[in-house]
């Protein structure tokens, strides 16, 4: 799937271009213009611009730009989910569940907020949205819409690993017909633009989505720049997250491997950690041996197979530092090594492991890409002291009879605890606690990070 124009639609661009390879295939996919510094600088002044007009508009004005855009996301949604599953190489019905329908979802509870009475809103300026590859069109709408509503105006920076989204978000930008420079969309592969567009005074607010590793640099351009102006910051980290299943591999048993394998550990909602019970313990590694086993690379988007591609070379690079470590202190693996043909050097082989004295949890908050841990534990109440160790407190996955994981929940340090499903299938960000958070963690147009709030008395 070539998309010729996607040079022509991407207003930023510059004789610099890159190639996104197909993940599943390595052919190439489209070649992309790279937004330089000149582009960005553009792109800024172009916000601040709309933002002088759009702040004046009314709530029901911004509403009825919110719907444009809902109707073209509904009409379209087919299409956009398989240009960003070709490019993020995952399946196609999971994108449209997990990507399309939850930024649905989400832009409907936007859209039903009210204002707290007693307090007024008011538009902060720019807001610079930089996103992370998964599900990246999801990602930014959970941000880009109440932004919009609470009348700011913005300029997003797409993952240059998805560059597909900026050609989604343009479509989106002209049939939703929003006002010119509302909306400034860039792609680039180059660090410096990133570092420009954070440090800027002209960005008011910055929403982050990445890595930890990423987020380390995020941190000190805010602090430089903050003599000449303070931004409100909000960043979502890294996510190692926790599943728990407290009965045997019934039925419920592919719901809970689908949370570890689609994505390959490398999605902010994977689960990365399975706690049985020790009276369950060898139906699980039964299962999921028979599982792993099984397994065939994903030939394409239509595929149904959960193993799929890695992106980053960084999710190869640790995975081999994690194995061999593995392999060094004996650690039991849960299947048998796996065959790959020549043009499927994106994929690596999905990896459960039982409790490693050398491989730690923290350990494992460092690698983004298919290794797994399973723990048993004799009492339910045992996982927390196990699970809370993690560095990073995004979500948590419980399956089980509801009553019975209350109890694990509460003791849980993490923002979200699902209830038999993933976290995946709740729409809208979360607020992350430890360094899966930090900064403003609110997500709604009237709402601290995305206006400026007065009390009335």
């Amino acid at each position: 799937m070539l998309i010729q124009s996607f040079i022509d639609s991407t207003p930023y661009k510059t004789n610099s271009e890159f190639s996104k390879l197909n993940p599943f295939t390595n052919d190439l996919l489209h070649t992309v213009s790279s937004c330089d510094l000149m582009g960005l600088i553009t792109a800024i002044q172009s916000a601040n611009r709309a933002f002088a007009d759009w702040k004046t508009t009314s709530h029901e004005e911004r509403l009825a730009a919110i719907i444009k855009i809902e109707t073209v996301l509904k009409s379209r949604a087919i299409e956009f989910a398989r240009f960003e599953a070709a490019d993020q190489g995952l399946p196609l019905s999971f994108v449209l569940q997990a990507g399309l329908e939850m930024s649905l979802k989400a832009l409907a509870d936007f859209k039903s907020e009210k204002p707290t009475s007693g307090l007024s809103f008011s538009p902060v300026g720019v807001v610079a949205i930089v996103a992370s590859w998964n599900l990246s069109l999801r990602i930014i709408m959970e941000r880009l819409i109440p932004a919009l509503l609470a009348g700011n105006s913005a300029v997003v920076k797409v993952s240059s690993q998805s560059p597909v989204t900026a050609h989604i978000l343009e479509q989106i930008i002209v049939e939703a017909g929003l006002p010119k420079g509302l909306v400034n969309v860039i792609v680039t592969n180059d660090p410096e633009v990133k570092t420009a567009l954070i440090s800027h005074p002209g960005v008011r607010a910055v929403s982050f989505t990445g890595r930890i590793e990423s987020v380390t640099e995020v941190l000190p351009l805010i602090n430089k720049t903050s003599l000449q102006s303070f931004k409100k910051i909000q960043i979502s980290s890294g996510s190692k997250n926790s599943a728990v299943a407290l009965n045997e591999p019934g039925a419920q048993f592919n719901d809970v491997m689908n949370s570890f394998l689609l994505g390959q550990g490398q999605l902010g909602w994977n689960s990365s950690r399975l706690f049985v019970l020790e009276k369950f313990e060898t139906e699980w590694q039964e299962r999921i041996s028979d599982l792993l086993n099984g397994l065939k690379p994903s030939e394409g988007i239509e595929d149904a197979s959960v193993w799929t591609p890695c992106l980053k070379q960084s999710s190869f690079d640790k995975f081999e530092e994690i194995k061999h470590t593995a392999f060094d202190d004996k650690a039991k693996l849960l299947q048998t090594p796996f065959k790959l043909g020549a043009r499927q050097k994106n994929y690596l082989p999905p990896i459960f492991t039982k409790d490693m004295s050398r491989c730690s949890t923290l350990q494992q908050d460092q690698i983004h890409s298919p290794f797994f841990i399973l723990s048993a534990v004799k009492y339910p109440f045992d996982v927390p002291k196990y699970s809370n160790v993690s560095y990073f407190g995004f979500a948590a996955h419980l399956w089980g009879e509801p009553e019975k994981l209350a109890k694990v929940a509460e003791g849980l340090d993490v923002g979200l605890v699902t209830y038999n499903k993933a976290s995946y299938n709740v729409p809208g960000a979360v607020s992350a606690v430890k360094q899966s958070g930090f900064g403003l963690q609110d997500f709604q147009s009237f709402g601290d990070f995305f206006s400026n709030v007065k009390k009335l008395a």
